[in-house]
């Protein structure tokens, strides 16, 4: 069987430049793990448990690509507004899913089909 990469690209600003990090083999361990936290994810009721929640979905993301990025490497590497789908993208691939679309990848035309 193939094993599926998951690669993330994160912005260097001392660099200036991104770096692609790829995650070493994630076992069930790691997708127990993944599924834990999506759940608590979705519980959230308020800006601090929001918050709570997105440190450590991304604790846990440095943790499965093995400390190659540091916590403020990966927060200082996206922009306000990308962090949540960077998050939700790993995350989604951790747990075996297809990634979630970006608003880029979504097809500009609507279904015509009718």
């Amino acid at each position: 069987m193939t094993q599926k990469q998951i690669s993330i690209s994160i912005w260097f600003e001392e660099e200036k430049k991104h770096k692609t990090f790829i995650a070493p083999r994630t076992n069930a361990k790691t997708l127990y793990e993944a599924f834990e936290l999506d759940e608590k994810a979705t519980k959230t009721e308020n800006a601090r448990e929001l918050v709570k929640s997105l440190n450590e979905r991304i604790k846990f993301i440095v943790r499965v690509f093995q400390n190659q990025f540091t916590f403020d490497q990966f927060q200082e590497g996206f922009q306000s507004f990308e962090i949540a789908d960077a998050v939700r993208k790993i995350m989604m691939e951790i747990m075996g899913f297809k990634a979630a679309e970006t608003q880029e990848e979504r097809d500009f035309l609507p279904d015509m089909k009718a």
